[in-house]
């Protein structure tokens, strides 16, 4: 009877020990990927006037001569003038856009404040990418994987960058899109159909409002539906029911999806249905079309996210290079890679103990099938929009991108850590570096 109780004693100091090493290289993988995120991030504030932001930055000053004074009326109603050209002209929509830009640089004069802006919402989207993986995956690992990944397929180029110019348009997006992932993931996940509901209407808000900002984030649709999927997944995993993917194709029929989907359906038939056909004067990259032109533009953007791609010799001097972040990584992994083989060990641990292990896989957790679909949109929206622009077809290759090529990193950093963990390199990797072993007790 002792020895039982014993053992049993034993047991749960064992399971403590665990879960103390566990969260203190949690703190220690997310503390240092999130630094080395960051650091990253502060390359913006060494740039200077790029793209359009030069000529957008004497905003205050021109309204001030068009209406006599910068005030918040005044800057709004210049917004609303401009994206009414806009519309009119070019058969464009994204009035949150020129309400942010013109706000921006209103109130954000000096240009260590509008770089500082730019770094803070660039390093905002990354650590909420990292969090919407983890609530997708349930998988810390995956989650820290891709923390460690972004600051490596996250380049910045010294053409159409929408890293350091274009008033933050693309993290503005990207941070919204985020949310309404996040949004549509609880609206199936929530036990109340009114709840969902609710979620629902917020994601639909939200989505419309990230292609009100930008209208390539009509291309994103398919992530909200997989993450919707992921949220009715994990609610019939909780009830006890079969989680097959069968049902998949009646999401979009549901009520609490019904507000996501009208509200996609609602932005493509007001632009390309109602203001394209009627504008005035489409020109340029606006124009559409396809050809066979389109296919190596698709193809060169979707590599446009792997590290060192966009990396040049002279980087060194000026940033921290893609190589540079590299060693970085590596040097600092060993706490990382420390936490890989205590959470398989978890699992081998519970499996031993006889209870059930909710993560189909320890390191990538669950869905990670679906999350591959999520990446692939991310990394393959931005080349499928350019293969469609004529002023694109001889200029766009491994060098030359555009805007979207944000997208295309954040899907290739979460592609790269799918593929990293769910391959045997880890278990070389831990061979090749001097991990200190730790005894397990029995």
């Amino acid at each position: 009877m002792k020895s039982n109780k014993s053992k049993l004693i034993q047991k749960k100091q064992t399971e403590l020990s665990w879960f103390r090493r566990r969260t203190k290289n949690l703190f220690y993988s997310y503390f240092g990927f999130g630094i080395l995120w960051l650091l990253n991030c502060f390359t913006i504030m060494k740039s200077h006037w790029a793209g359009d932001d030069w000529p957008n930055s004497q905003t205050p000053f021109w309204i001030e001569w068009r209406y006599g004074s910068l005030s918040l009326w005044n800057v709004l109603t210049e917004a609303l003038f401009w994206n009414s050209q806009w519309m009119n002209g070019a058969g464009r929509f994204y009035p949150i856009h020129w309400i942010e830009s013109r706000l921006i640089f209103s109130y954000l004069r000096e240009h260590w404040e509008y770089k500082l802006y730019q770094t803070a919402l660039l390093a905002f989207a990354g650590l909420l990418f990292s969090y919407v993986v983890y609530v997708l995956s349930k998988s810390h690992t995956l989650s820290i994987a891709t923390l460690m990944m972004l600051s490596l397929t996250v380049q910045f180029r010294r053409d159409f960058d929408p890293h350091i110019a274009f008033a933050v348009m693309l993290p503005s997006l990207l941070i919204r899109v985020l949310f309404a992932i996040l949004l549509s993931y609880l609206a199936a996940k929530s036990r109340r159909t009114i709840n969902g509901v609710g979620y629902g209407f917020a994601a639909g808000i939200l989505y419309f409002m990230a292609m009100s900002t930008y209208e390539f984030g009509f291309l994103l649709f398919p992530t909200l539906d997989v993450a919707f999927l992921i949220g009715t997944r994990d609610k019939r995993h909780e009830q006890g029911q079969d989680v097959k993917p069968k049902f998949g194709i009646f999401l979009s029929l549901s009520p609490r999806f019904l507000p996501i989907l009208f509200s996609w359906i609602g932005y493509g038939i007001f632009v390309f249905g109602y203001l394209r056909p009627n504008a005035t004067s489409i020109s340029g990259s606006y124009v559409l079309g396809l050809s066979w032109k389109s296919i190596p533009v698709f193809m060169s953007q979707a590599f446009m996210g792997l590290p060192g791609i966009a990396f040049r010799a002279q980087d060194f001097l000026i940033s921290f290079s893609t190589l540079a972040i590299l060693v970085i990584a590596f040097l600092i992994s060993k706490k990382t890679f420390n936490f890989f083989d205590e959470y398989v060990g978890k699992r081998e641990f519970v499996s031993q103990s006889g209870k059930t292990d909710q993560n189909q896989n320890p390191k990538t957790g669950s869905n990670s099938t679906l999350l591959i679909l999520i990446a692939s949109n991310l990394m393959l929206a931005p080349g499928f929009m350019m293969s469609m622009q004529p002023s694109w077809w001889d200029r766009a290759d491994l060098t030359h991108s555009y805007l979207g090529v944000m997208i295309t990193e954040f899907g290739t950093a979460l592609l790269l850590s799918l593929l990293l963990l769910k391959s045997p390199f880890l278990s070389l990797y831990s061979q090749i570096l001097p991990f200190k072993k730790r005894k397990r007790k029995t």
